[in-house]
């Protein structure tokens, strides 16, 4: 029999009464449940990112927010009847740049 480990760990009230209602289906075992979740985990497979893959993808994200950020200035913009030629411009511009960035990550896979 393998040695069993025990852990203590917070959750917040609201994660409690999932994990009670979850749990139900082994009886109320949470500890049942826990470890179902984590043996379900483990057999799934999970790619481990190099740190330049990984910062990578943080400036992707940072950037896709960045890009967000501005349609969405230029959607208001837009609205209120202040649509400009530039802005246009602009907003294909930053669509290019984002279709680029993506596929830059999708060759490093």
């Amino acid at each position: 029999m393998k040695r069993k480990i025990h852990r203590n760990f917070r959750i917040t009230e609201e994660q409690m009464i999932h994990l009670e209602k979850q749990s139900e289906v082994y009886n109320g075992n949470q500890s049942k449940y826990i470890r179902r979740l984590i043996d379900e985990d483990m057999g799934k497979e999970h790619r481990v990112y190099t740190k330049e893959e990984f910062q990578a993808r943080k400036e992707l994200v940072y950037e896709i927010n960045r890009i967000g950020n501005n349609i969405n200035q230029i959607v208001k913009n837009a609205n209120m009847k202040f649509y400009s030629e530039y802005e246009k411009k602009k907003l294909f511009a930053m669509m290019k740049k984002l279709l680029e960035m993506l596929e830059e990550q999708e060759e490093r896979k």
